[in-house]
């Protein structure tokens, strides 16, 4: 058997297994997919960048696609479509200008009625079909631009014998990790951990091994080169822009904020084994990736852990009270937003949760049944004033607590006084009123611990004064 023979029968069992040996590698700046192709047909994409066995191959646009391919169905079918609605609106058109034309010399009332009926009628019939036909069309587009980015069949301009790879840009092709906990059992949570694949690029994937980076393929590496730092005179100027300061909140303090919109939940589908390669690498035996838009959610993780719950509150945040919970994840949380659920009911699609202290602190609901209300309290006293050449300013707030329900409520509530990075200004806790306990803490941080009787009011008053020079003025 000569070389050639056994290179041709080597191409022909390469051809037969190509699905299998396919793999499909996702990037945070897009995926490379590797595999044998059975012809110059590559779907319905664009951007896309094509090598062959270390060889650039030019792509086109130009050719008819398989109809035994899924998506080349669906685009088929739209040209039908359009084809049916193109008539339908010819035929109206066309009805238009014979009735323009027509020009009776005499009028035979009872006919011309009869005729007008039935002009009416077809021509009310055709206006139907057209709307219907016109809504049809629009839907079906609709539904294909969210499976592919093109309408037209992507082909390589020469075929390719042996491994082909193809270039797919970012955000055709995605993979994120998703969270869920079930907060039904008090003293313990359940974790579920998933990756969401979705396909849509226009091309569909089979590949019997695919692998999830939290890193581009894409590496820029050169020397660098060192700049100096230069400390100079600033010099003012007379018109400087107006900045607006911008608050900043962790997610710990409010993780149950919206993003804009409800995570769509995503079907759970059956592929091979995924195993953990790194943080935020990913190994997954065996995957179909049709391009149609949807999530393909796949799990990596199922458990159970011990975990401690509190009532918390930031009131001068806002006047929810959380219930939040802390424990020890048995793997790394990689992806902080969480779809929370507690007997068999979904509490929210919008928690973000944050390792703190050692655990992980994730806020699962909303204590509808306490309500908390914050008001200003200035003081305007002969207490406060100057003294020498200091001023002395009394300055606080009151909490309004109210439990509506019929159970005793242990709240931790987190509030803060100013804190002052300067020996200009001094300030000072004078009192915390009504409350169990108190800690302050250096930064301003005022942790207060309350415990409300059932169907019972409760009024918390802070007290602080600040201390500084008459001739300096301070805002807070």
């Amino acid at each position: 058997m000569n070389k050639n023979m056994v290179m041709l029968i080597y191409m022909g069992v390469v051809m037969a297994t190509g699905v299998s040996a396919s793999t499909l590698d996702i990037y945070q700046d897009g995926a490379k997919y590797r595999m044998i192709p059975a012809g110059n047909y590559l779907g319905f994409s664009k951007g896309v960048t094509a090598v062959c066995e270390g060889q650039d191959i030019s792509l086109t646009y130009l050719g008819e696609c398989s109809q035994n391919d899924r998506l080349c169905k669906l685009q088929n079918g739209l040209k039908t479509l359009a084809l049916a609605y193109d008539t339908s609106r010819y035929e109206s058109e066309t009805l238009e200008k014979l009735l323009s034309l027509s020009k009776p010399t005499q009028v035979d009332a009872p006919k011309w009625i009869e005729a007008a009926s039935k002009i009416g009628k077809q021509k009310a019939e055709l206006e139907d079909r057209k709307r219907q036909l016109s809504q049809n069309l629009q839907g079906r587009k609709a539904a294909f631009s969210k499976q592919a980015p093109s309408a037209k069949p992507l082909f390589l301009q020469k075929k390719c014998v042996g491994e082909l790879e193809l270039g797919i840009p970012a955000g055709y092709i995605g993979a994120r990790l998703l969270y869920e906990a079930d907060t039904s059992d008090p003293a313990s949570i359940t974790v579920k951990q998933y990756i969401a694949f979705s396909n849509q690029s226009g091309i569909d994937i089979t590949a019997k091994e695919a692998n999830v980076y939290a890193k581009s393929y894409r590496i820029y590496l050169r020397p660098q080169q060192f700049r100096p730092w230069i400390a100079q005179i600033r010099q003012e100027r007379k018109h400087l822009k107006k900045t607006r300061a911008m608050r900043t909140m962790s997610y710990a303090e409010a993780p149950m904020m919206d993003e804009g919109g409800a995570a769509t939940v995503a079907p759970v589908a059956n592929v091979g084994d995924v195993i953990q390669m790194g943080y935020k690498n990913y190994h997954v035996s065996g995957i179909e990736l049709p391009s149609t838009g949807e999530e393909i959610k796949v799990k990596i993780a199922d458990y159970k852990a011990a975990v401690s719950c509190e009532l918390v509150s930031y009131p001068y945040r806002g006047a929810q009270v959380y219930n939040a919970c802390s424990f020890s994840p048995k793997s790394p949380i990689e992806s902080h937003r969480w779809r929370i659920q507690k007997d068999k009911r979904l509490v929210s699609d919008q928690a973000y949760g944050v390792y703190r202290d050692g655990k992980y602190l994730l806020n699962v609901d909303v204590e509808e049944e306490v309500l908390i209300q914050r008001n200003p309290v200035v003081k305007r006293d002969k207490s406060s004033g100057i003294f020498g050449g200091s001023i002395r300013k009394k300055d606080g707030f009151e909490l309004a607590l109210t439990n509506l329900s019929s159970q005793t409520k242990t709240i931790k509530i987190i509030e803060r006084i100013p804190t002052s990075t300067t020996d200009k200004i001094k300030v000072k806790l004078l009192k915390v009123e009504g409350a169990n306990s108190h800690t302050l803490l250096p930064d301003g941080r005022l942790e207060i611990k309350v415990m409300l009787s059932p169907k019972a009011n409760q009024k918390i008053k802070v007290l602080f004064e600040l201390s500084y020079d008459k001739d300096t003025k301070v805002s807070y």
